[in-house]
């Protein structure tokens, strides 16, 4: 089994959940919830073909339509853990969201994590969210006025009619023993998940009608943005 730890980072520092965090014009930011899937991982080999790999739950069967939900309020979430074959790789890629298959099922007839329980339905159309982010920001002086850099809320989503998952690759040379048994933390980069939905990018072509709303427009930013911009990075 290959564990995965994810640890939230906001500038490099811990990103801790429920809590305010320092930041650098001496404001604060308490996340108030964070969460995202993961789906169809695959290990990364130099020459040959990427290898599909199995998620599995904690207790080591497999996840539920392959797919892991992260939320930063359950710590048992906080691994993501495949059935890896021992071997030398190059790194891992994943979608950040689910299948099409998935996102066009009513979430009435699924079962964990695809539920409305997991707060990731989609508000905005059908399906789900990908992921999905809110906080609060307070100003050094008391004031609520976030900077622009730094969202109140990203729902990122994706469509019912066509498949726009985003796949991350996360490059970083790894070996996992005869045993089959090796954990690698992996960083997750906050701020570069606001610097894609703050980035100057134009979505008019699909925000439109509900989709419009200011945490629909700054999901859909990195939702593009997202193979580009390093979120995710393995511990060395």
């Amino acid at each position: 089994m290959l564990s995965l730890p994810l640890e939230l980072l906001m500038a490099g520092q811990p990103f801790v959940f429920g809590q305010p965090n320092a930041l650098s014009d001496g404001g604060s930011l308490v996340p108030l919830n964070f969460r995202f899937y993961i789906s169809d991982v695959r290990l990364l080999q130099s020459k040959d073909a990427p290898v599909p790999v199995d998620v599995l739950t904690a207790a080591g069967v497999p996840e539920p339509y392959g797919v892991h939900l992260f939320n930063a309020e359950d710590a048992d979430s906080s691994t993501l853990r495949v059935l890896a074959p021992a071997g030398d790789y190059t790194g891992i890629r994943f979608a950040l969201g689910i299948k099409l298959a998935c996102n066009q099922q009513a979430p009435a007839s699924l079962e964990d994590p695809l539920t409305d329980a997991s707060q990731m339905t989609w508000p905005h159309t059908g399906g789900f969210l990908f992921l999905r982010y809110e906080g609060r920001y307070t100003a050094a002086d008391g004031s609520s006025a976030a900077p622009a850099g730094i969202p109140p809320a990203v729902h990122m989503g994706g469509d019912i009619q066509q498949e726009l998952v985003p796949h991350v690759t996360v490059s970083s040379a790894f070996s996992i023993p005869a045993n089959g048994r090796l954990e690698i933390g992996v960083r997750v980069a906050v701020d570069q998940v606001f610097k894609g939905a703050t980035a100057d990018i134009d979505v008019s072509d699909i925000a439109v009608g509900l989709l419009s709303t200011p945490e629909a427009i700054a999901g859909e930013r990195p939702r593009r943005e997202l193979p580009e911009l390093p979120v995710f990075e393995l511990q060395p």
